[in-house]
């Protein structure tokens, strides 16, 4: 597909409670009821004819002129204008072949649409470049638009510029500013991690897993300057073994692959913040805890401040 930009996009209701949804991502369509519009007034984009439809069937004066406005939004065969849909978890996009396809006024013989518009390439739930576009990745002033009551809506212009940002993978400037600083911030707190004494890293370290739902059983011994946990995660029943180093070798990792063979656990963490060489955990499932992964865990924990107070 062509990276056009689109200088307008509009969100479409497939069907009732999304009752078309299925049929029309699978068909590549985009279907309207409004079954008591006739097509040559709606192709002629008489709205005040559409309007007085809805005014002679008792709407009021708001809601005859909403629905001239989704029936003439339909009919527009603008190129540039991006139509959008939200399914499955996904927002959708779509580019629409100009002409609609007329196929009649009664509901019962018809009941998938008054008319329709192809789309011309089928409907994407992937950026331009292949991300998916997941309700839970996006905005919620764009996935709004699914709590629409109508059928057609006109994004607003921040909603259009947000959307167009995401289909190209585009990162709004504020956004780009937070991940620099996160970014600093991380670079940063590794440095702290390696100021702490080796008693304050245990401490840090079982506050870390804490704070991710595992509990402390027991401490299984070790030199002063090492220590084992074991630990529970209550959710889900699981066992850990944790190994806390302050500084490592791979010949030290490598002695406690042996042990962690002979302990009877569902995870084993090897959690260090400084090593001369880069370490291998060979073909176990150890899972490796560096400073820059520590450092990333204290984030998304809460943990920076306790870290700048115990170092400080």
């Amino acid at each position: 597909m062509t990276r056009k930009t689109f200088t307008k996009a509009c969100y479409i209701k497939l069907g009732k409670r999304g009752g078309w949804e299925q049929k029309c991502l699978e068909e590549g369509i985009a279907p309207l009821a409004y079954y008591d519009v006739p097509h040559g007034m709606a192709l002629a984009g008489d709205r005040e004819a559409i309007r007085k439809v809805y005014l002679d069937l008792g709407k009021t004066a708001g809601t005859a002129t909403g629905h001239a406005s989704q029936i003439l939004s339909f009919y527009d065969a603008d190129p540039d204008v991006l139509w959008i849909t939200i399914s499955g978890g996904s927002l959708w996009w779509a580019e629409l072949a100009p002409d609609v396809e007329y196929l009649g006024s009664d509901p019962k013989q018809y009941p998938q649409g008054s008319r329709f518009r192809r789309t011309m390439s089928g409907w994407h739930r992937f950026s331009f470049d292949g991300t998916p576009l997941l309700i839970g990745n996006l905005s919620g002033n764009l996935t709004k638009v699914a709590a629409y009551q109508g059928t057609v809506c006109t994004l607003k212009p921040d909603q259009l510029d947000y959307l167009l940002r995401k289909l190209r993978d585009e990162e709004l400037p504020e956004i780009t500013a937070a991940q620099e600083a996160r970014k600093q911030l991380l670079a940063a707190t590794v440095e702290v991690i390696r100021l702490l004494t080796w008693q304050d890293f245990e401490l840090f370290t079982e506050l870390l897993f804490s704070r991710s739902g595992w509990q402390r059983i027991s401490s299984l011994g070790g030199t002063q300057k090492s220590l084992d946990l074991e630990l529970l995660l209550p959710t889900t029943g699981e066992r850990a073994i944790v190994q806390v180093k302050s500084a490592t070798s791979q010949a030290q990792l490598d002695d406690y692959i042996d042990r962690f063979g002979a302990m009877a656990a569902d995870k084993y963490f090897y959690v260090y913040h400084s090593s001369k060489q880069s370490l291998d955990v060979r073909d176990s499932d150890i899972i490796l805890m560096d400073a820059p992964a520590l450092a990333d865990q204290a984030l998304k924990s809460g943990l920076v401040d306790w870290l700048i107070t115990k170092a400080a």
